[in-house]
């Protein structure tokens, strides 16, 4: 019997597709749905995971046990205590677990008295505020009124409400001054000052450094020139620094550097002025030299002169 063989035709594709091809690419499918499987189990266990770490936080965030009972706060004088739980959110009964004390500092630190902030838990149900404020040690007129603290900084403006007898010091300009650091917390009530960061070395303008020693000196005990007596500081770029002091506003010249020793001399002839009564009232007293003082009378009836 003759079989009659069909030829084929040119350009068809031979299907010849073996066993171990065919193999290969089941091999690849399965290799390929086993891939989506691992994945989709690895999905489902981060899901649950997930699930369970949340289940976990809802339980100890809503736990009673770990309710706030004791807040204590400490090193607030001007920081009221309802300022603190506006600002943070702290209160008694709050989750002491649900607090976030980075957030609650930064807050702190918004405040123009904080110059420094730390949060605490105590656990089971205590946190602990503790706050450093500045120290307002005189004001400074820039035009605009700001209190300056014992570092040299300007932290706030000056308001009415503000600590009372506080030395006013003129004659500074802006650039003699620099903010207080407010890096953790927005100011935008002192980005006048136009500085970011400290500034660069020296820290301090001269007129400025002038200011902080006299500042300083009239805080230490038995001082001859005590900073509850200086009315007023006025500077003068070229002379230096000019106190108005004591119940006759008198002027005490004291110029640049050696502040120690002329509050030395001042204070004898303060302790002379004090021992001889005809000879106290005076209405200037020029220590810009020390091997060269003047002391300049009054020239009407002043009253009696406190010594330091």
């Amino acid at each position: 019997m003759n079989r009659r063989i069909t030829p084929q035709r040119a350009g068809a594709p031979r299907r010849n597709i073996s066993r171990k091809a065919r193999a290969a690419r089941l091999r690849r499918l399965l290799e390929r749905a086993l891939l989506g499987l691992k994945l989709a189990a690895g999905a489902a266990g981060v899901v649950l995971v997930s699930l369970m770490f949340v289940f976990i936080h809802d339980l100890f965030i809503q736990n009673d046990y770990f309710n706030a009972r004791q807040i204590e706060v400490e090193g607030h004088q001007r920081v009221s205590l309802a300022d603190i739980r506006t600002l943070t959110g702290i209160r008694p009964g709050v989750n002491v677990l649900s607090v976030n004390l980075s957030a609650a500092r930064r807050q702190l630190l918004a405040h123009p008295w904080v110059a420094e902030a730390q949060v605490h838990r105590q656990l089971p149900s205590g946190l602990l505020i503790r706050l450093r404020e500045h120290q307002a040690v005189a004001i400074v007129d820039l035009g605009q009124r700001f209190l300056l603290n014992a570092e040299g900084e300007v932290f706030k403006p000056w308001e009415a409400s503000d600590p009372a007898g506080l030395t006013v010091v003129s004659g500074l300009h802006a650039a003699d001054v620099r903010a207080a650091d407010r890096a953790e917390a927005a100011a935008p009530h002192l980005r006048w000052i136009g500085r970011a960061q400290p500034p660069a070395e020296p820290l301090h303008s001269r007129p400025m450094e002038a200011v902080l020693q006299v500042l300083a000196l009239g805080r230490e005990p038995h001082t001859a020139l005590p900073i509850r007596e200086m009315h007023a500081i006025r500077v003068d770029r070229e002379l230096g620094v000019t106190v108005m002091a004591f119940d006759e506003n008198a002027a005490v010249r004291l110029g640049y550097g050696d502040f120690e020793s002329k509050y030395r001399l001042l204070a004898e002839l303060l302790a002379f002025f004090k021992a001889h009564p005809p000879a106290v009232n005076f209405d200037r007293i020029d220590l810009t030299d020390v091997h060269r003082v003047i002391v300049s009378p009054v020239k009407t009836d002043p009253a009696h002169v406190r010594g330091g």
